[in-house]
């Protein structure tokens, strides 16, 4: 029983097919307002059509399966039929003694149903359980061959998915399930339990009622509940009659229509949840992986047929045959299940040792997790940037038909940035710069991952961000905020330092947040979205990866975002901050006459931003859209707006044209488009704010610890006086030289002073309890 590793890698002749069968596709015609009443919305499939012809990168999402889950396949030799070759994810926890856990998905899911709640059951914590988790594809489904013969039954599934335990070498273990994976768990507890599997627990509860005049007995919530079972009778189980009488018939016609198997699955995702927020792509990708199938998609609808086909006894049938198992089971209830059932009917179950009743959620509860938790952040993917394709080919068919103005002779730097610095880049950015190279780099040096983080007021967005943990068990979290025109790159030098674990300073665990609609992180939607959100969703990114308490570094906008976050999470969660952009307000009377030199030397730097720099900064904040369209459509012109910043911002940082492009690439390619990260402008310093309410100054001074590194080039540049109102000073350090992106320009110094900060010597040493940074001696 020899395993192999296995990456999906459909061929390109599989995928031609299908862009030719979906520029063929003929549609049925539909009654005017219909809705969802006679099933789905043609308005839904002309849209999904369109996406999955032009737009969706199957590449694209087969990168990032193959990067997010470990994937095997491995043959299984089953009594009375042949030796499949099953495909499975395994994902061992790095806690040793994990409990092993089999995870068994139904119809129309697939493997992919766990894919958000892998990293959640293989996480190593003290205050809970971890889990080496094995999600197989059933026979016929995803990527595992079909059996060949009739009667490939529940019994058969259950043998599998025992067997490939024992292959793995989990002899013993525990099993999940919904759907058919309810069925297939409760047979293998049935024939496996006791000596093998030690536990099941099911999101599908299933049940009958008892003996004597039951409708006389029920509650009110009990007949709410039935409500939907009711529903589902009436109204959702036509599939299920066609696929247990007839399933090769509808087979034909699934197997030979990408938007026939469209529609059928799509129908099931969008009834069968609780008004889940399906994404368009989401959607076709849980479609392509029946498309592209080993065996194809009639070969899933099989088990309807032997399972509860019309040649089976009631008794023998797949949710109810058999006698209960007695090894212990655990219940989750979902209000939106297909089949939800008073409790009471379901005592006979089994060995009921675990019960929990959820107030949302329906049929998919490992994918919808994020949607069923109390705390709705705790949903961590890891992240890879892979850029479709057929945005590469965009941007260079784009960079081919550049444009470029004329420069008056002489001009220099004076207008703007030179014309052959522009020139030198787009020749550049179109033959020799490799983005896939630096791709690569990003992806090999920084550990990424997503999350969805509520936002009171503006719905769950999907956030992007670096997690660096340090060998230092008891490392200082860190929470590191980025701002315009910066992203999660200029972390990128100091990780590696941060996170060096020595006993001559302190070590710390790194956050870099990709702030809602830069990079890779999702953008918001409504207006409104200011410093206190961005604040919100960094401190519930902190929480919802265990940082309890932790510290913050930022710059730029960064700065307004932490001292937003030590105003309102102060104390409790976050335990001290750090700039490098130390803002400031001239004190009362005459300021000229009490200015030093070196105070008036500072100013000049920020009189030159005043004058020269900041008609960005003008235009962003009052009209961000009328910028946007530009920087959206122009990659020319989105490198112009940001290389200058880049330049003049800097002390002389000496920039390589392959380092700008990455800069600059990853606004091109960012998740929500370079209009989405100049709003914050708008939204935080707007006309439409007073100046007691803008960003930077709104609010009172936090008290928690606050340390200051003042760099000489940085935009703004004040007197050391003028920022004595800012907080609770406790650390501050003065560099000779230096710009804005201090992470970037100057990351030595940086962690020198965060070092200096919270090392043992320091003024903040101690401040998050039990996290002095140092590696303890045992």
């Amino acid at each position: 029983m020899t395993e192999t590793p296995f990456k999906i890698s459909i061929p390109d002749a599989a995928l031609e097919l299908l862009q030719k069968k979906l520029e063929l596709t003929t549609l049925p015609d539909e009654l005017d307002g219909a809705g969802w009443d006679y099933g789905a919305p043609l308005a839904d499939v002309k849209r999904l059509v369109s996406r999955w012809t032009n737009g969706y990168d199957w590449r694209h999402h087969e990168a990032q399966l193959n990067a997010s889950l470990k994937q095997f396949t491995r043959p299984i030799a089953v009594d009375g039929h042949r030796t499949l070759n099953i495909h499975y994810v395994h994902q061992r926890s790095e806690v040793a003694n994990a409990i092993p856990l089999l995870f068994v998905h139904g119809w129309p899911g697939s493997f992919i149903e766990a894919r958000k709640i892998l990293p959640l059951l293989t996480t190593k914590s003290a205050n809970h359980p971890s889990f080496h988790v094995v999600t197989f594809s059933l026979p016929g489904y995803g990527f595992s061959e079909a059996a060949s013969k009739p009667g490939f039954g529940i019994e058969q599934y259950a043998e599998v998915g025992h067997k490939l335990m024992l292959a793995l070498g989990y002899n013993e273990y525990v099993t999940q399930g919904g759907d058919w994976g309810h069925a297939i768990t409760r047979k293998i507890a049935q024939v496996y339990g006791g000596k093998y599997s030690k536990a099941w627990h099911t999101n599908m509860v299933m049940g009958q009622p008892p003996q004597g005049d039951a409708q006389t007995e029920l509650t009110d919530k009990d007949k709410q509940l039935l409500a939907r079972t009711e529903w589902f009778r009436k109204k959702g189980s036509g599939y299920m009659q066609e696929q247990s009488t007839q399933p090769q018939t509808l087979g034909y016609a699934l197997t030979d229509s990408p938007v026939g198997l469209l529609a059928w699955i799509y129908e099931k995702l969008v009834n069968w949840t609780d008004n889940y927020p399906w994404d368009d792509d989401e959607v076709l990708t849980w479609i392509s992986i029946y498309y592209f199938s080993r065996a194809g998609p009639a070969a899933s609808l099989r088990i309807y047929y032997e399972a509860v086909g019309p040649h089976k006894a009631e008794g023998e049938r797949g949710f109810v045959g058999g006698a209960a198992p007695e090894i212990p089971l655990g219940l989750s209830h979902f209000p939106q299940e297909l089949v939800v059932l008073p409790r009471s009917w379901s005592r006979k179950l089994g060995n009921i040792v675990f019960e929990a009743e959820h107030d949302s959620g329906g049929h998919f509860a490992a994918t919808l997790a994020h949607r069923n938790s109390k705390n709705r952040t705790m949903t961590e993917t890891p992240f890879k940037i892979s850029i479709p394709d057929s945005l590469l080919g965009r941007l260079k068919k784009k960079l081919e038909l550049s444009t470029l103005p004329d420069e008056l002779d002489g001009a220099g730097w004076d207008y703007g940035v030179p014309l052959a610095d522009v020139k030198r880049f787009v020749s550049r950015w179109s033959n020799g710069y490799d983005w896939r190279y630096h791709e690569a780099q990003l992806n090999a040096t920084l550990p990424q991952f997503i999350r969805p983080i509520d936002v009171d007021g503006h719905g769950t967005l999907n956030i992007h961000y670096v997690h660096q943990r340090s060998q230092v068990a008891n490392a200082i979290p860190l929470l590191f905020v980025h701002g315009w025109p910066g992203s999660f790159i200029e972390a990128r030098k100091i990780l590696p330092l941060l996170t060096e674990k020595s006993g001559n300073h302190p070590s710390f665990h790194v956050v870099v947040l990709g702030l809602p609609g830069y990079g890779f992180s999702e953008g918001p939607s409504k207006p409104g979205f200011d410093i206190p959100q961005y604040a919100e969703v960094g401190n519930k990114l902190m929480l919802s990866l265990g940082y309890n308490e932790y510290v913050t570094q930022g710059g730029d906008w960064g700065h307004a975002i932490t001292r937003k976050i030590a105003q309102v999470y102060g104390g409790k969660y976050s335990k001290a901050w750090h700039t490098n952009m130390v803002m400031g307000q001239p004190p009362e009377g005459d300021i000229q006459s009490e200015m030093t030199p070196q105070d008036k030397e500072r100013l000049a730097r920020t009189e030159w931003f005043d004058k020269k720099g900041s008609g960005y900064m003008q235009q962003s904040l009052s009209q961000p859209q009328t910028l946007g369209y530009a920087l959206a459509d122009s990659p020319v012109g989105l490198l112009a707006w940001i290389y200058e910043k880049l330049v003049n911002w800097t002390d002389s940082y000496p920039w390589e044209d392959d380092e700008v492009l990455t800069w600059v690439s990853i606004y091109y390619f960012s998740r929500a488009g370079p209009a989405a990260s100049i709003r914050i402008y708008y939204e935080a310093i707007g006309p439409h704010k007073a100046q007691s309410e803008r960003g930077f100054t709104s609010g009172p001074p936090p008290e928690i610890p606050l340390g200051l590194s003042h760099f000489p080039k940085d935009i703004l540049v004040f007197p050391k006086s003028w920022s004595r109102k800012l907080g609770n000073i406790v650390f501050e350090t003065e560099h000779e030289s230096g710009g804005h992106f201090a992470a970037y320009e100057k990351p030595d110094e940086l962690v020198e002073d965060l070092r200096k900060m919270f090392g043992q010597d320091g003024p903040a040493f101690g401040v998050v309890p039990g996290m002095s940074g140092y590696p303890v001696e045992k």
